[in-house]
């Protein structure tokens, strides 16, 4: 099978991704150890989203490299979503009593708000997505010069270096995921020249996936939650996870048309969802509400009616502002 055929269900990664970053971010308590480990490690969503988006940016920038276009694409996806959203979040925040500085309002504007006060800001990813993005060109340049398996272990290796400097930082839960997202421009550059996904590179795979997985839940065994956090190690293992897991989910979806399909639609929705569903458990939380279990997964057809609702005023706004 040829690698690029993979990359078809792309969308389906990230309807698993969103579903499972909702399942880490809910309140549920899950008896089972096993669905425990599943929702304890949820935060990885965020890896396989990082993951599709080195892979949709390597093509992107295929098709017009100018750094330029490309961020203005980006920002014409995006942006209207989030201002929207952002208006009706800081509407909810002064329906609470919480008061946001006119100079956070600005850094969660232009979706820099963690480098500014890492308090005010919505959430880490948004002013994630700016540095992906900034670096995307330069990872696109970097790849398309050589598309060595040695030089890309050589940039691989040295972004892990990189993440060195941000051991013990709140940031370092954004650097970890820059190797992630370099190896998703690879293995896009790869696949557009001709790269087999054999029973050979399966095997490596899938290794990699169950060494990560391996040392990831004996760490959160041994180690307590501080201690990984400071060192990156809740996020480290995922560099070896996520391919792998990607790769396997896609033979899945490619026995499973119907899933496909459903997984697809949501991922399709993946940043309204993002953004509607840490809005709603922020109100939950913020309001000490004890949900039973059942509730929040009651709350899944809420989101999505939001989420819908976010994309339709969103297109609704643009079209006005085109005319």
């Amino acid at each position: 099978m040829r690698l690029e055929e993979l990359f078809r269900y792309r969308s389906g990664w990230m309807g698993f991704a969103i579903l499972w970053i909702m399942f880490f971010h809910c309140g549920a308590t899950v008896e089972n150890p096993v669905l425990r480990i599943f929702k304890q490690l949820g935060y990885g969503g965020v890896d396989l989203f990082v993951f599709a988006s080195g892979i949709g940016c390597q093509y992107s920038l295929d098709k017009n490299s100018e750094p330029l276009a490309f961020l203005r694409r980006r920002a014409e996806r995006l942006l209207p979503t989030w201002w929207i959203f952002l208006f009706v979040w800081q509407l909810l925040r002064d329906q609470q009593g919480l008061e946001l500085p006119p100079q956070s309002l600005l850094g969660n504007f232009f979706c820099i708000q963690a480098f500014v006060d890492w308090h005010f800001c919505f959430n880490w990813y948004i002013s994630a997505l700016p540095v992906l993005y900034l670096l995307a060109p330069y990872f696109h340049s970097l790849i398309n010069r050589n598309v060595s398996p040695k030089r890309f272990l050589i940039a691989e290796f040295g972004l892990l270096a990189l993440t060195a400097a941000f051991i013990n930082n709140d940031y370092l839960v954004l650097m970890t995921r820059l190797p992630i997202f370099f190896a998703g421009f690879y293995c896009a550059a790869i696949a557009k020249h001709g790269a087999l996904f054999n029973r050979a590179s399966a095997i490596v795979l899938f290794g990699a996936t169950v060494l990560g997985a391996s040392v990831l839940i004996f760490c959160l065994r041994t180690y307590p939650e501080l201690t990984l956090s400071i060192y990156g190690v809740w996020w480290y293992p995922f560099l070896l996870i996520t391919p792998g897991l990607c790769f396997g989910f896609s033979l899945l979806l490619n026995r499973l048309p119907l899933i496909n399909k459903l997984l697809s639609a949501i991922g399709g929705l993946s940043f309204e969802i993002y953004l509607v569903h840490i809005l709603l458990f922020n109100i939950i939380l913020h309001s000490k509400l004890q949900l039973q279990n059942w509730y929040w997964f009651a709350l899944l057809p809420i989101i999505l009616i939001g989420s819908l609702a976010l994309r339709g005023i969103k297109n609704f706004v643009v079209k006005g502002f085109c005319r």
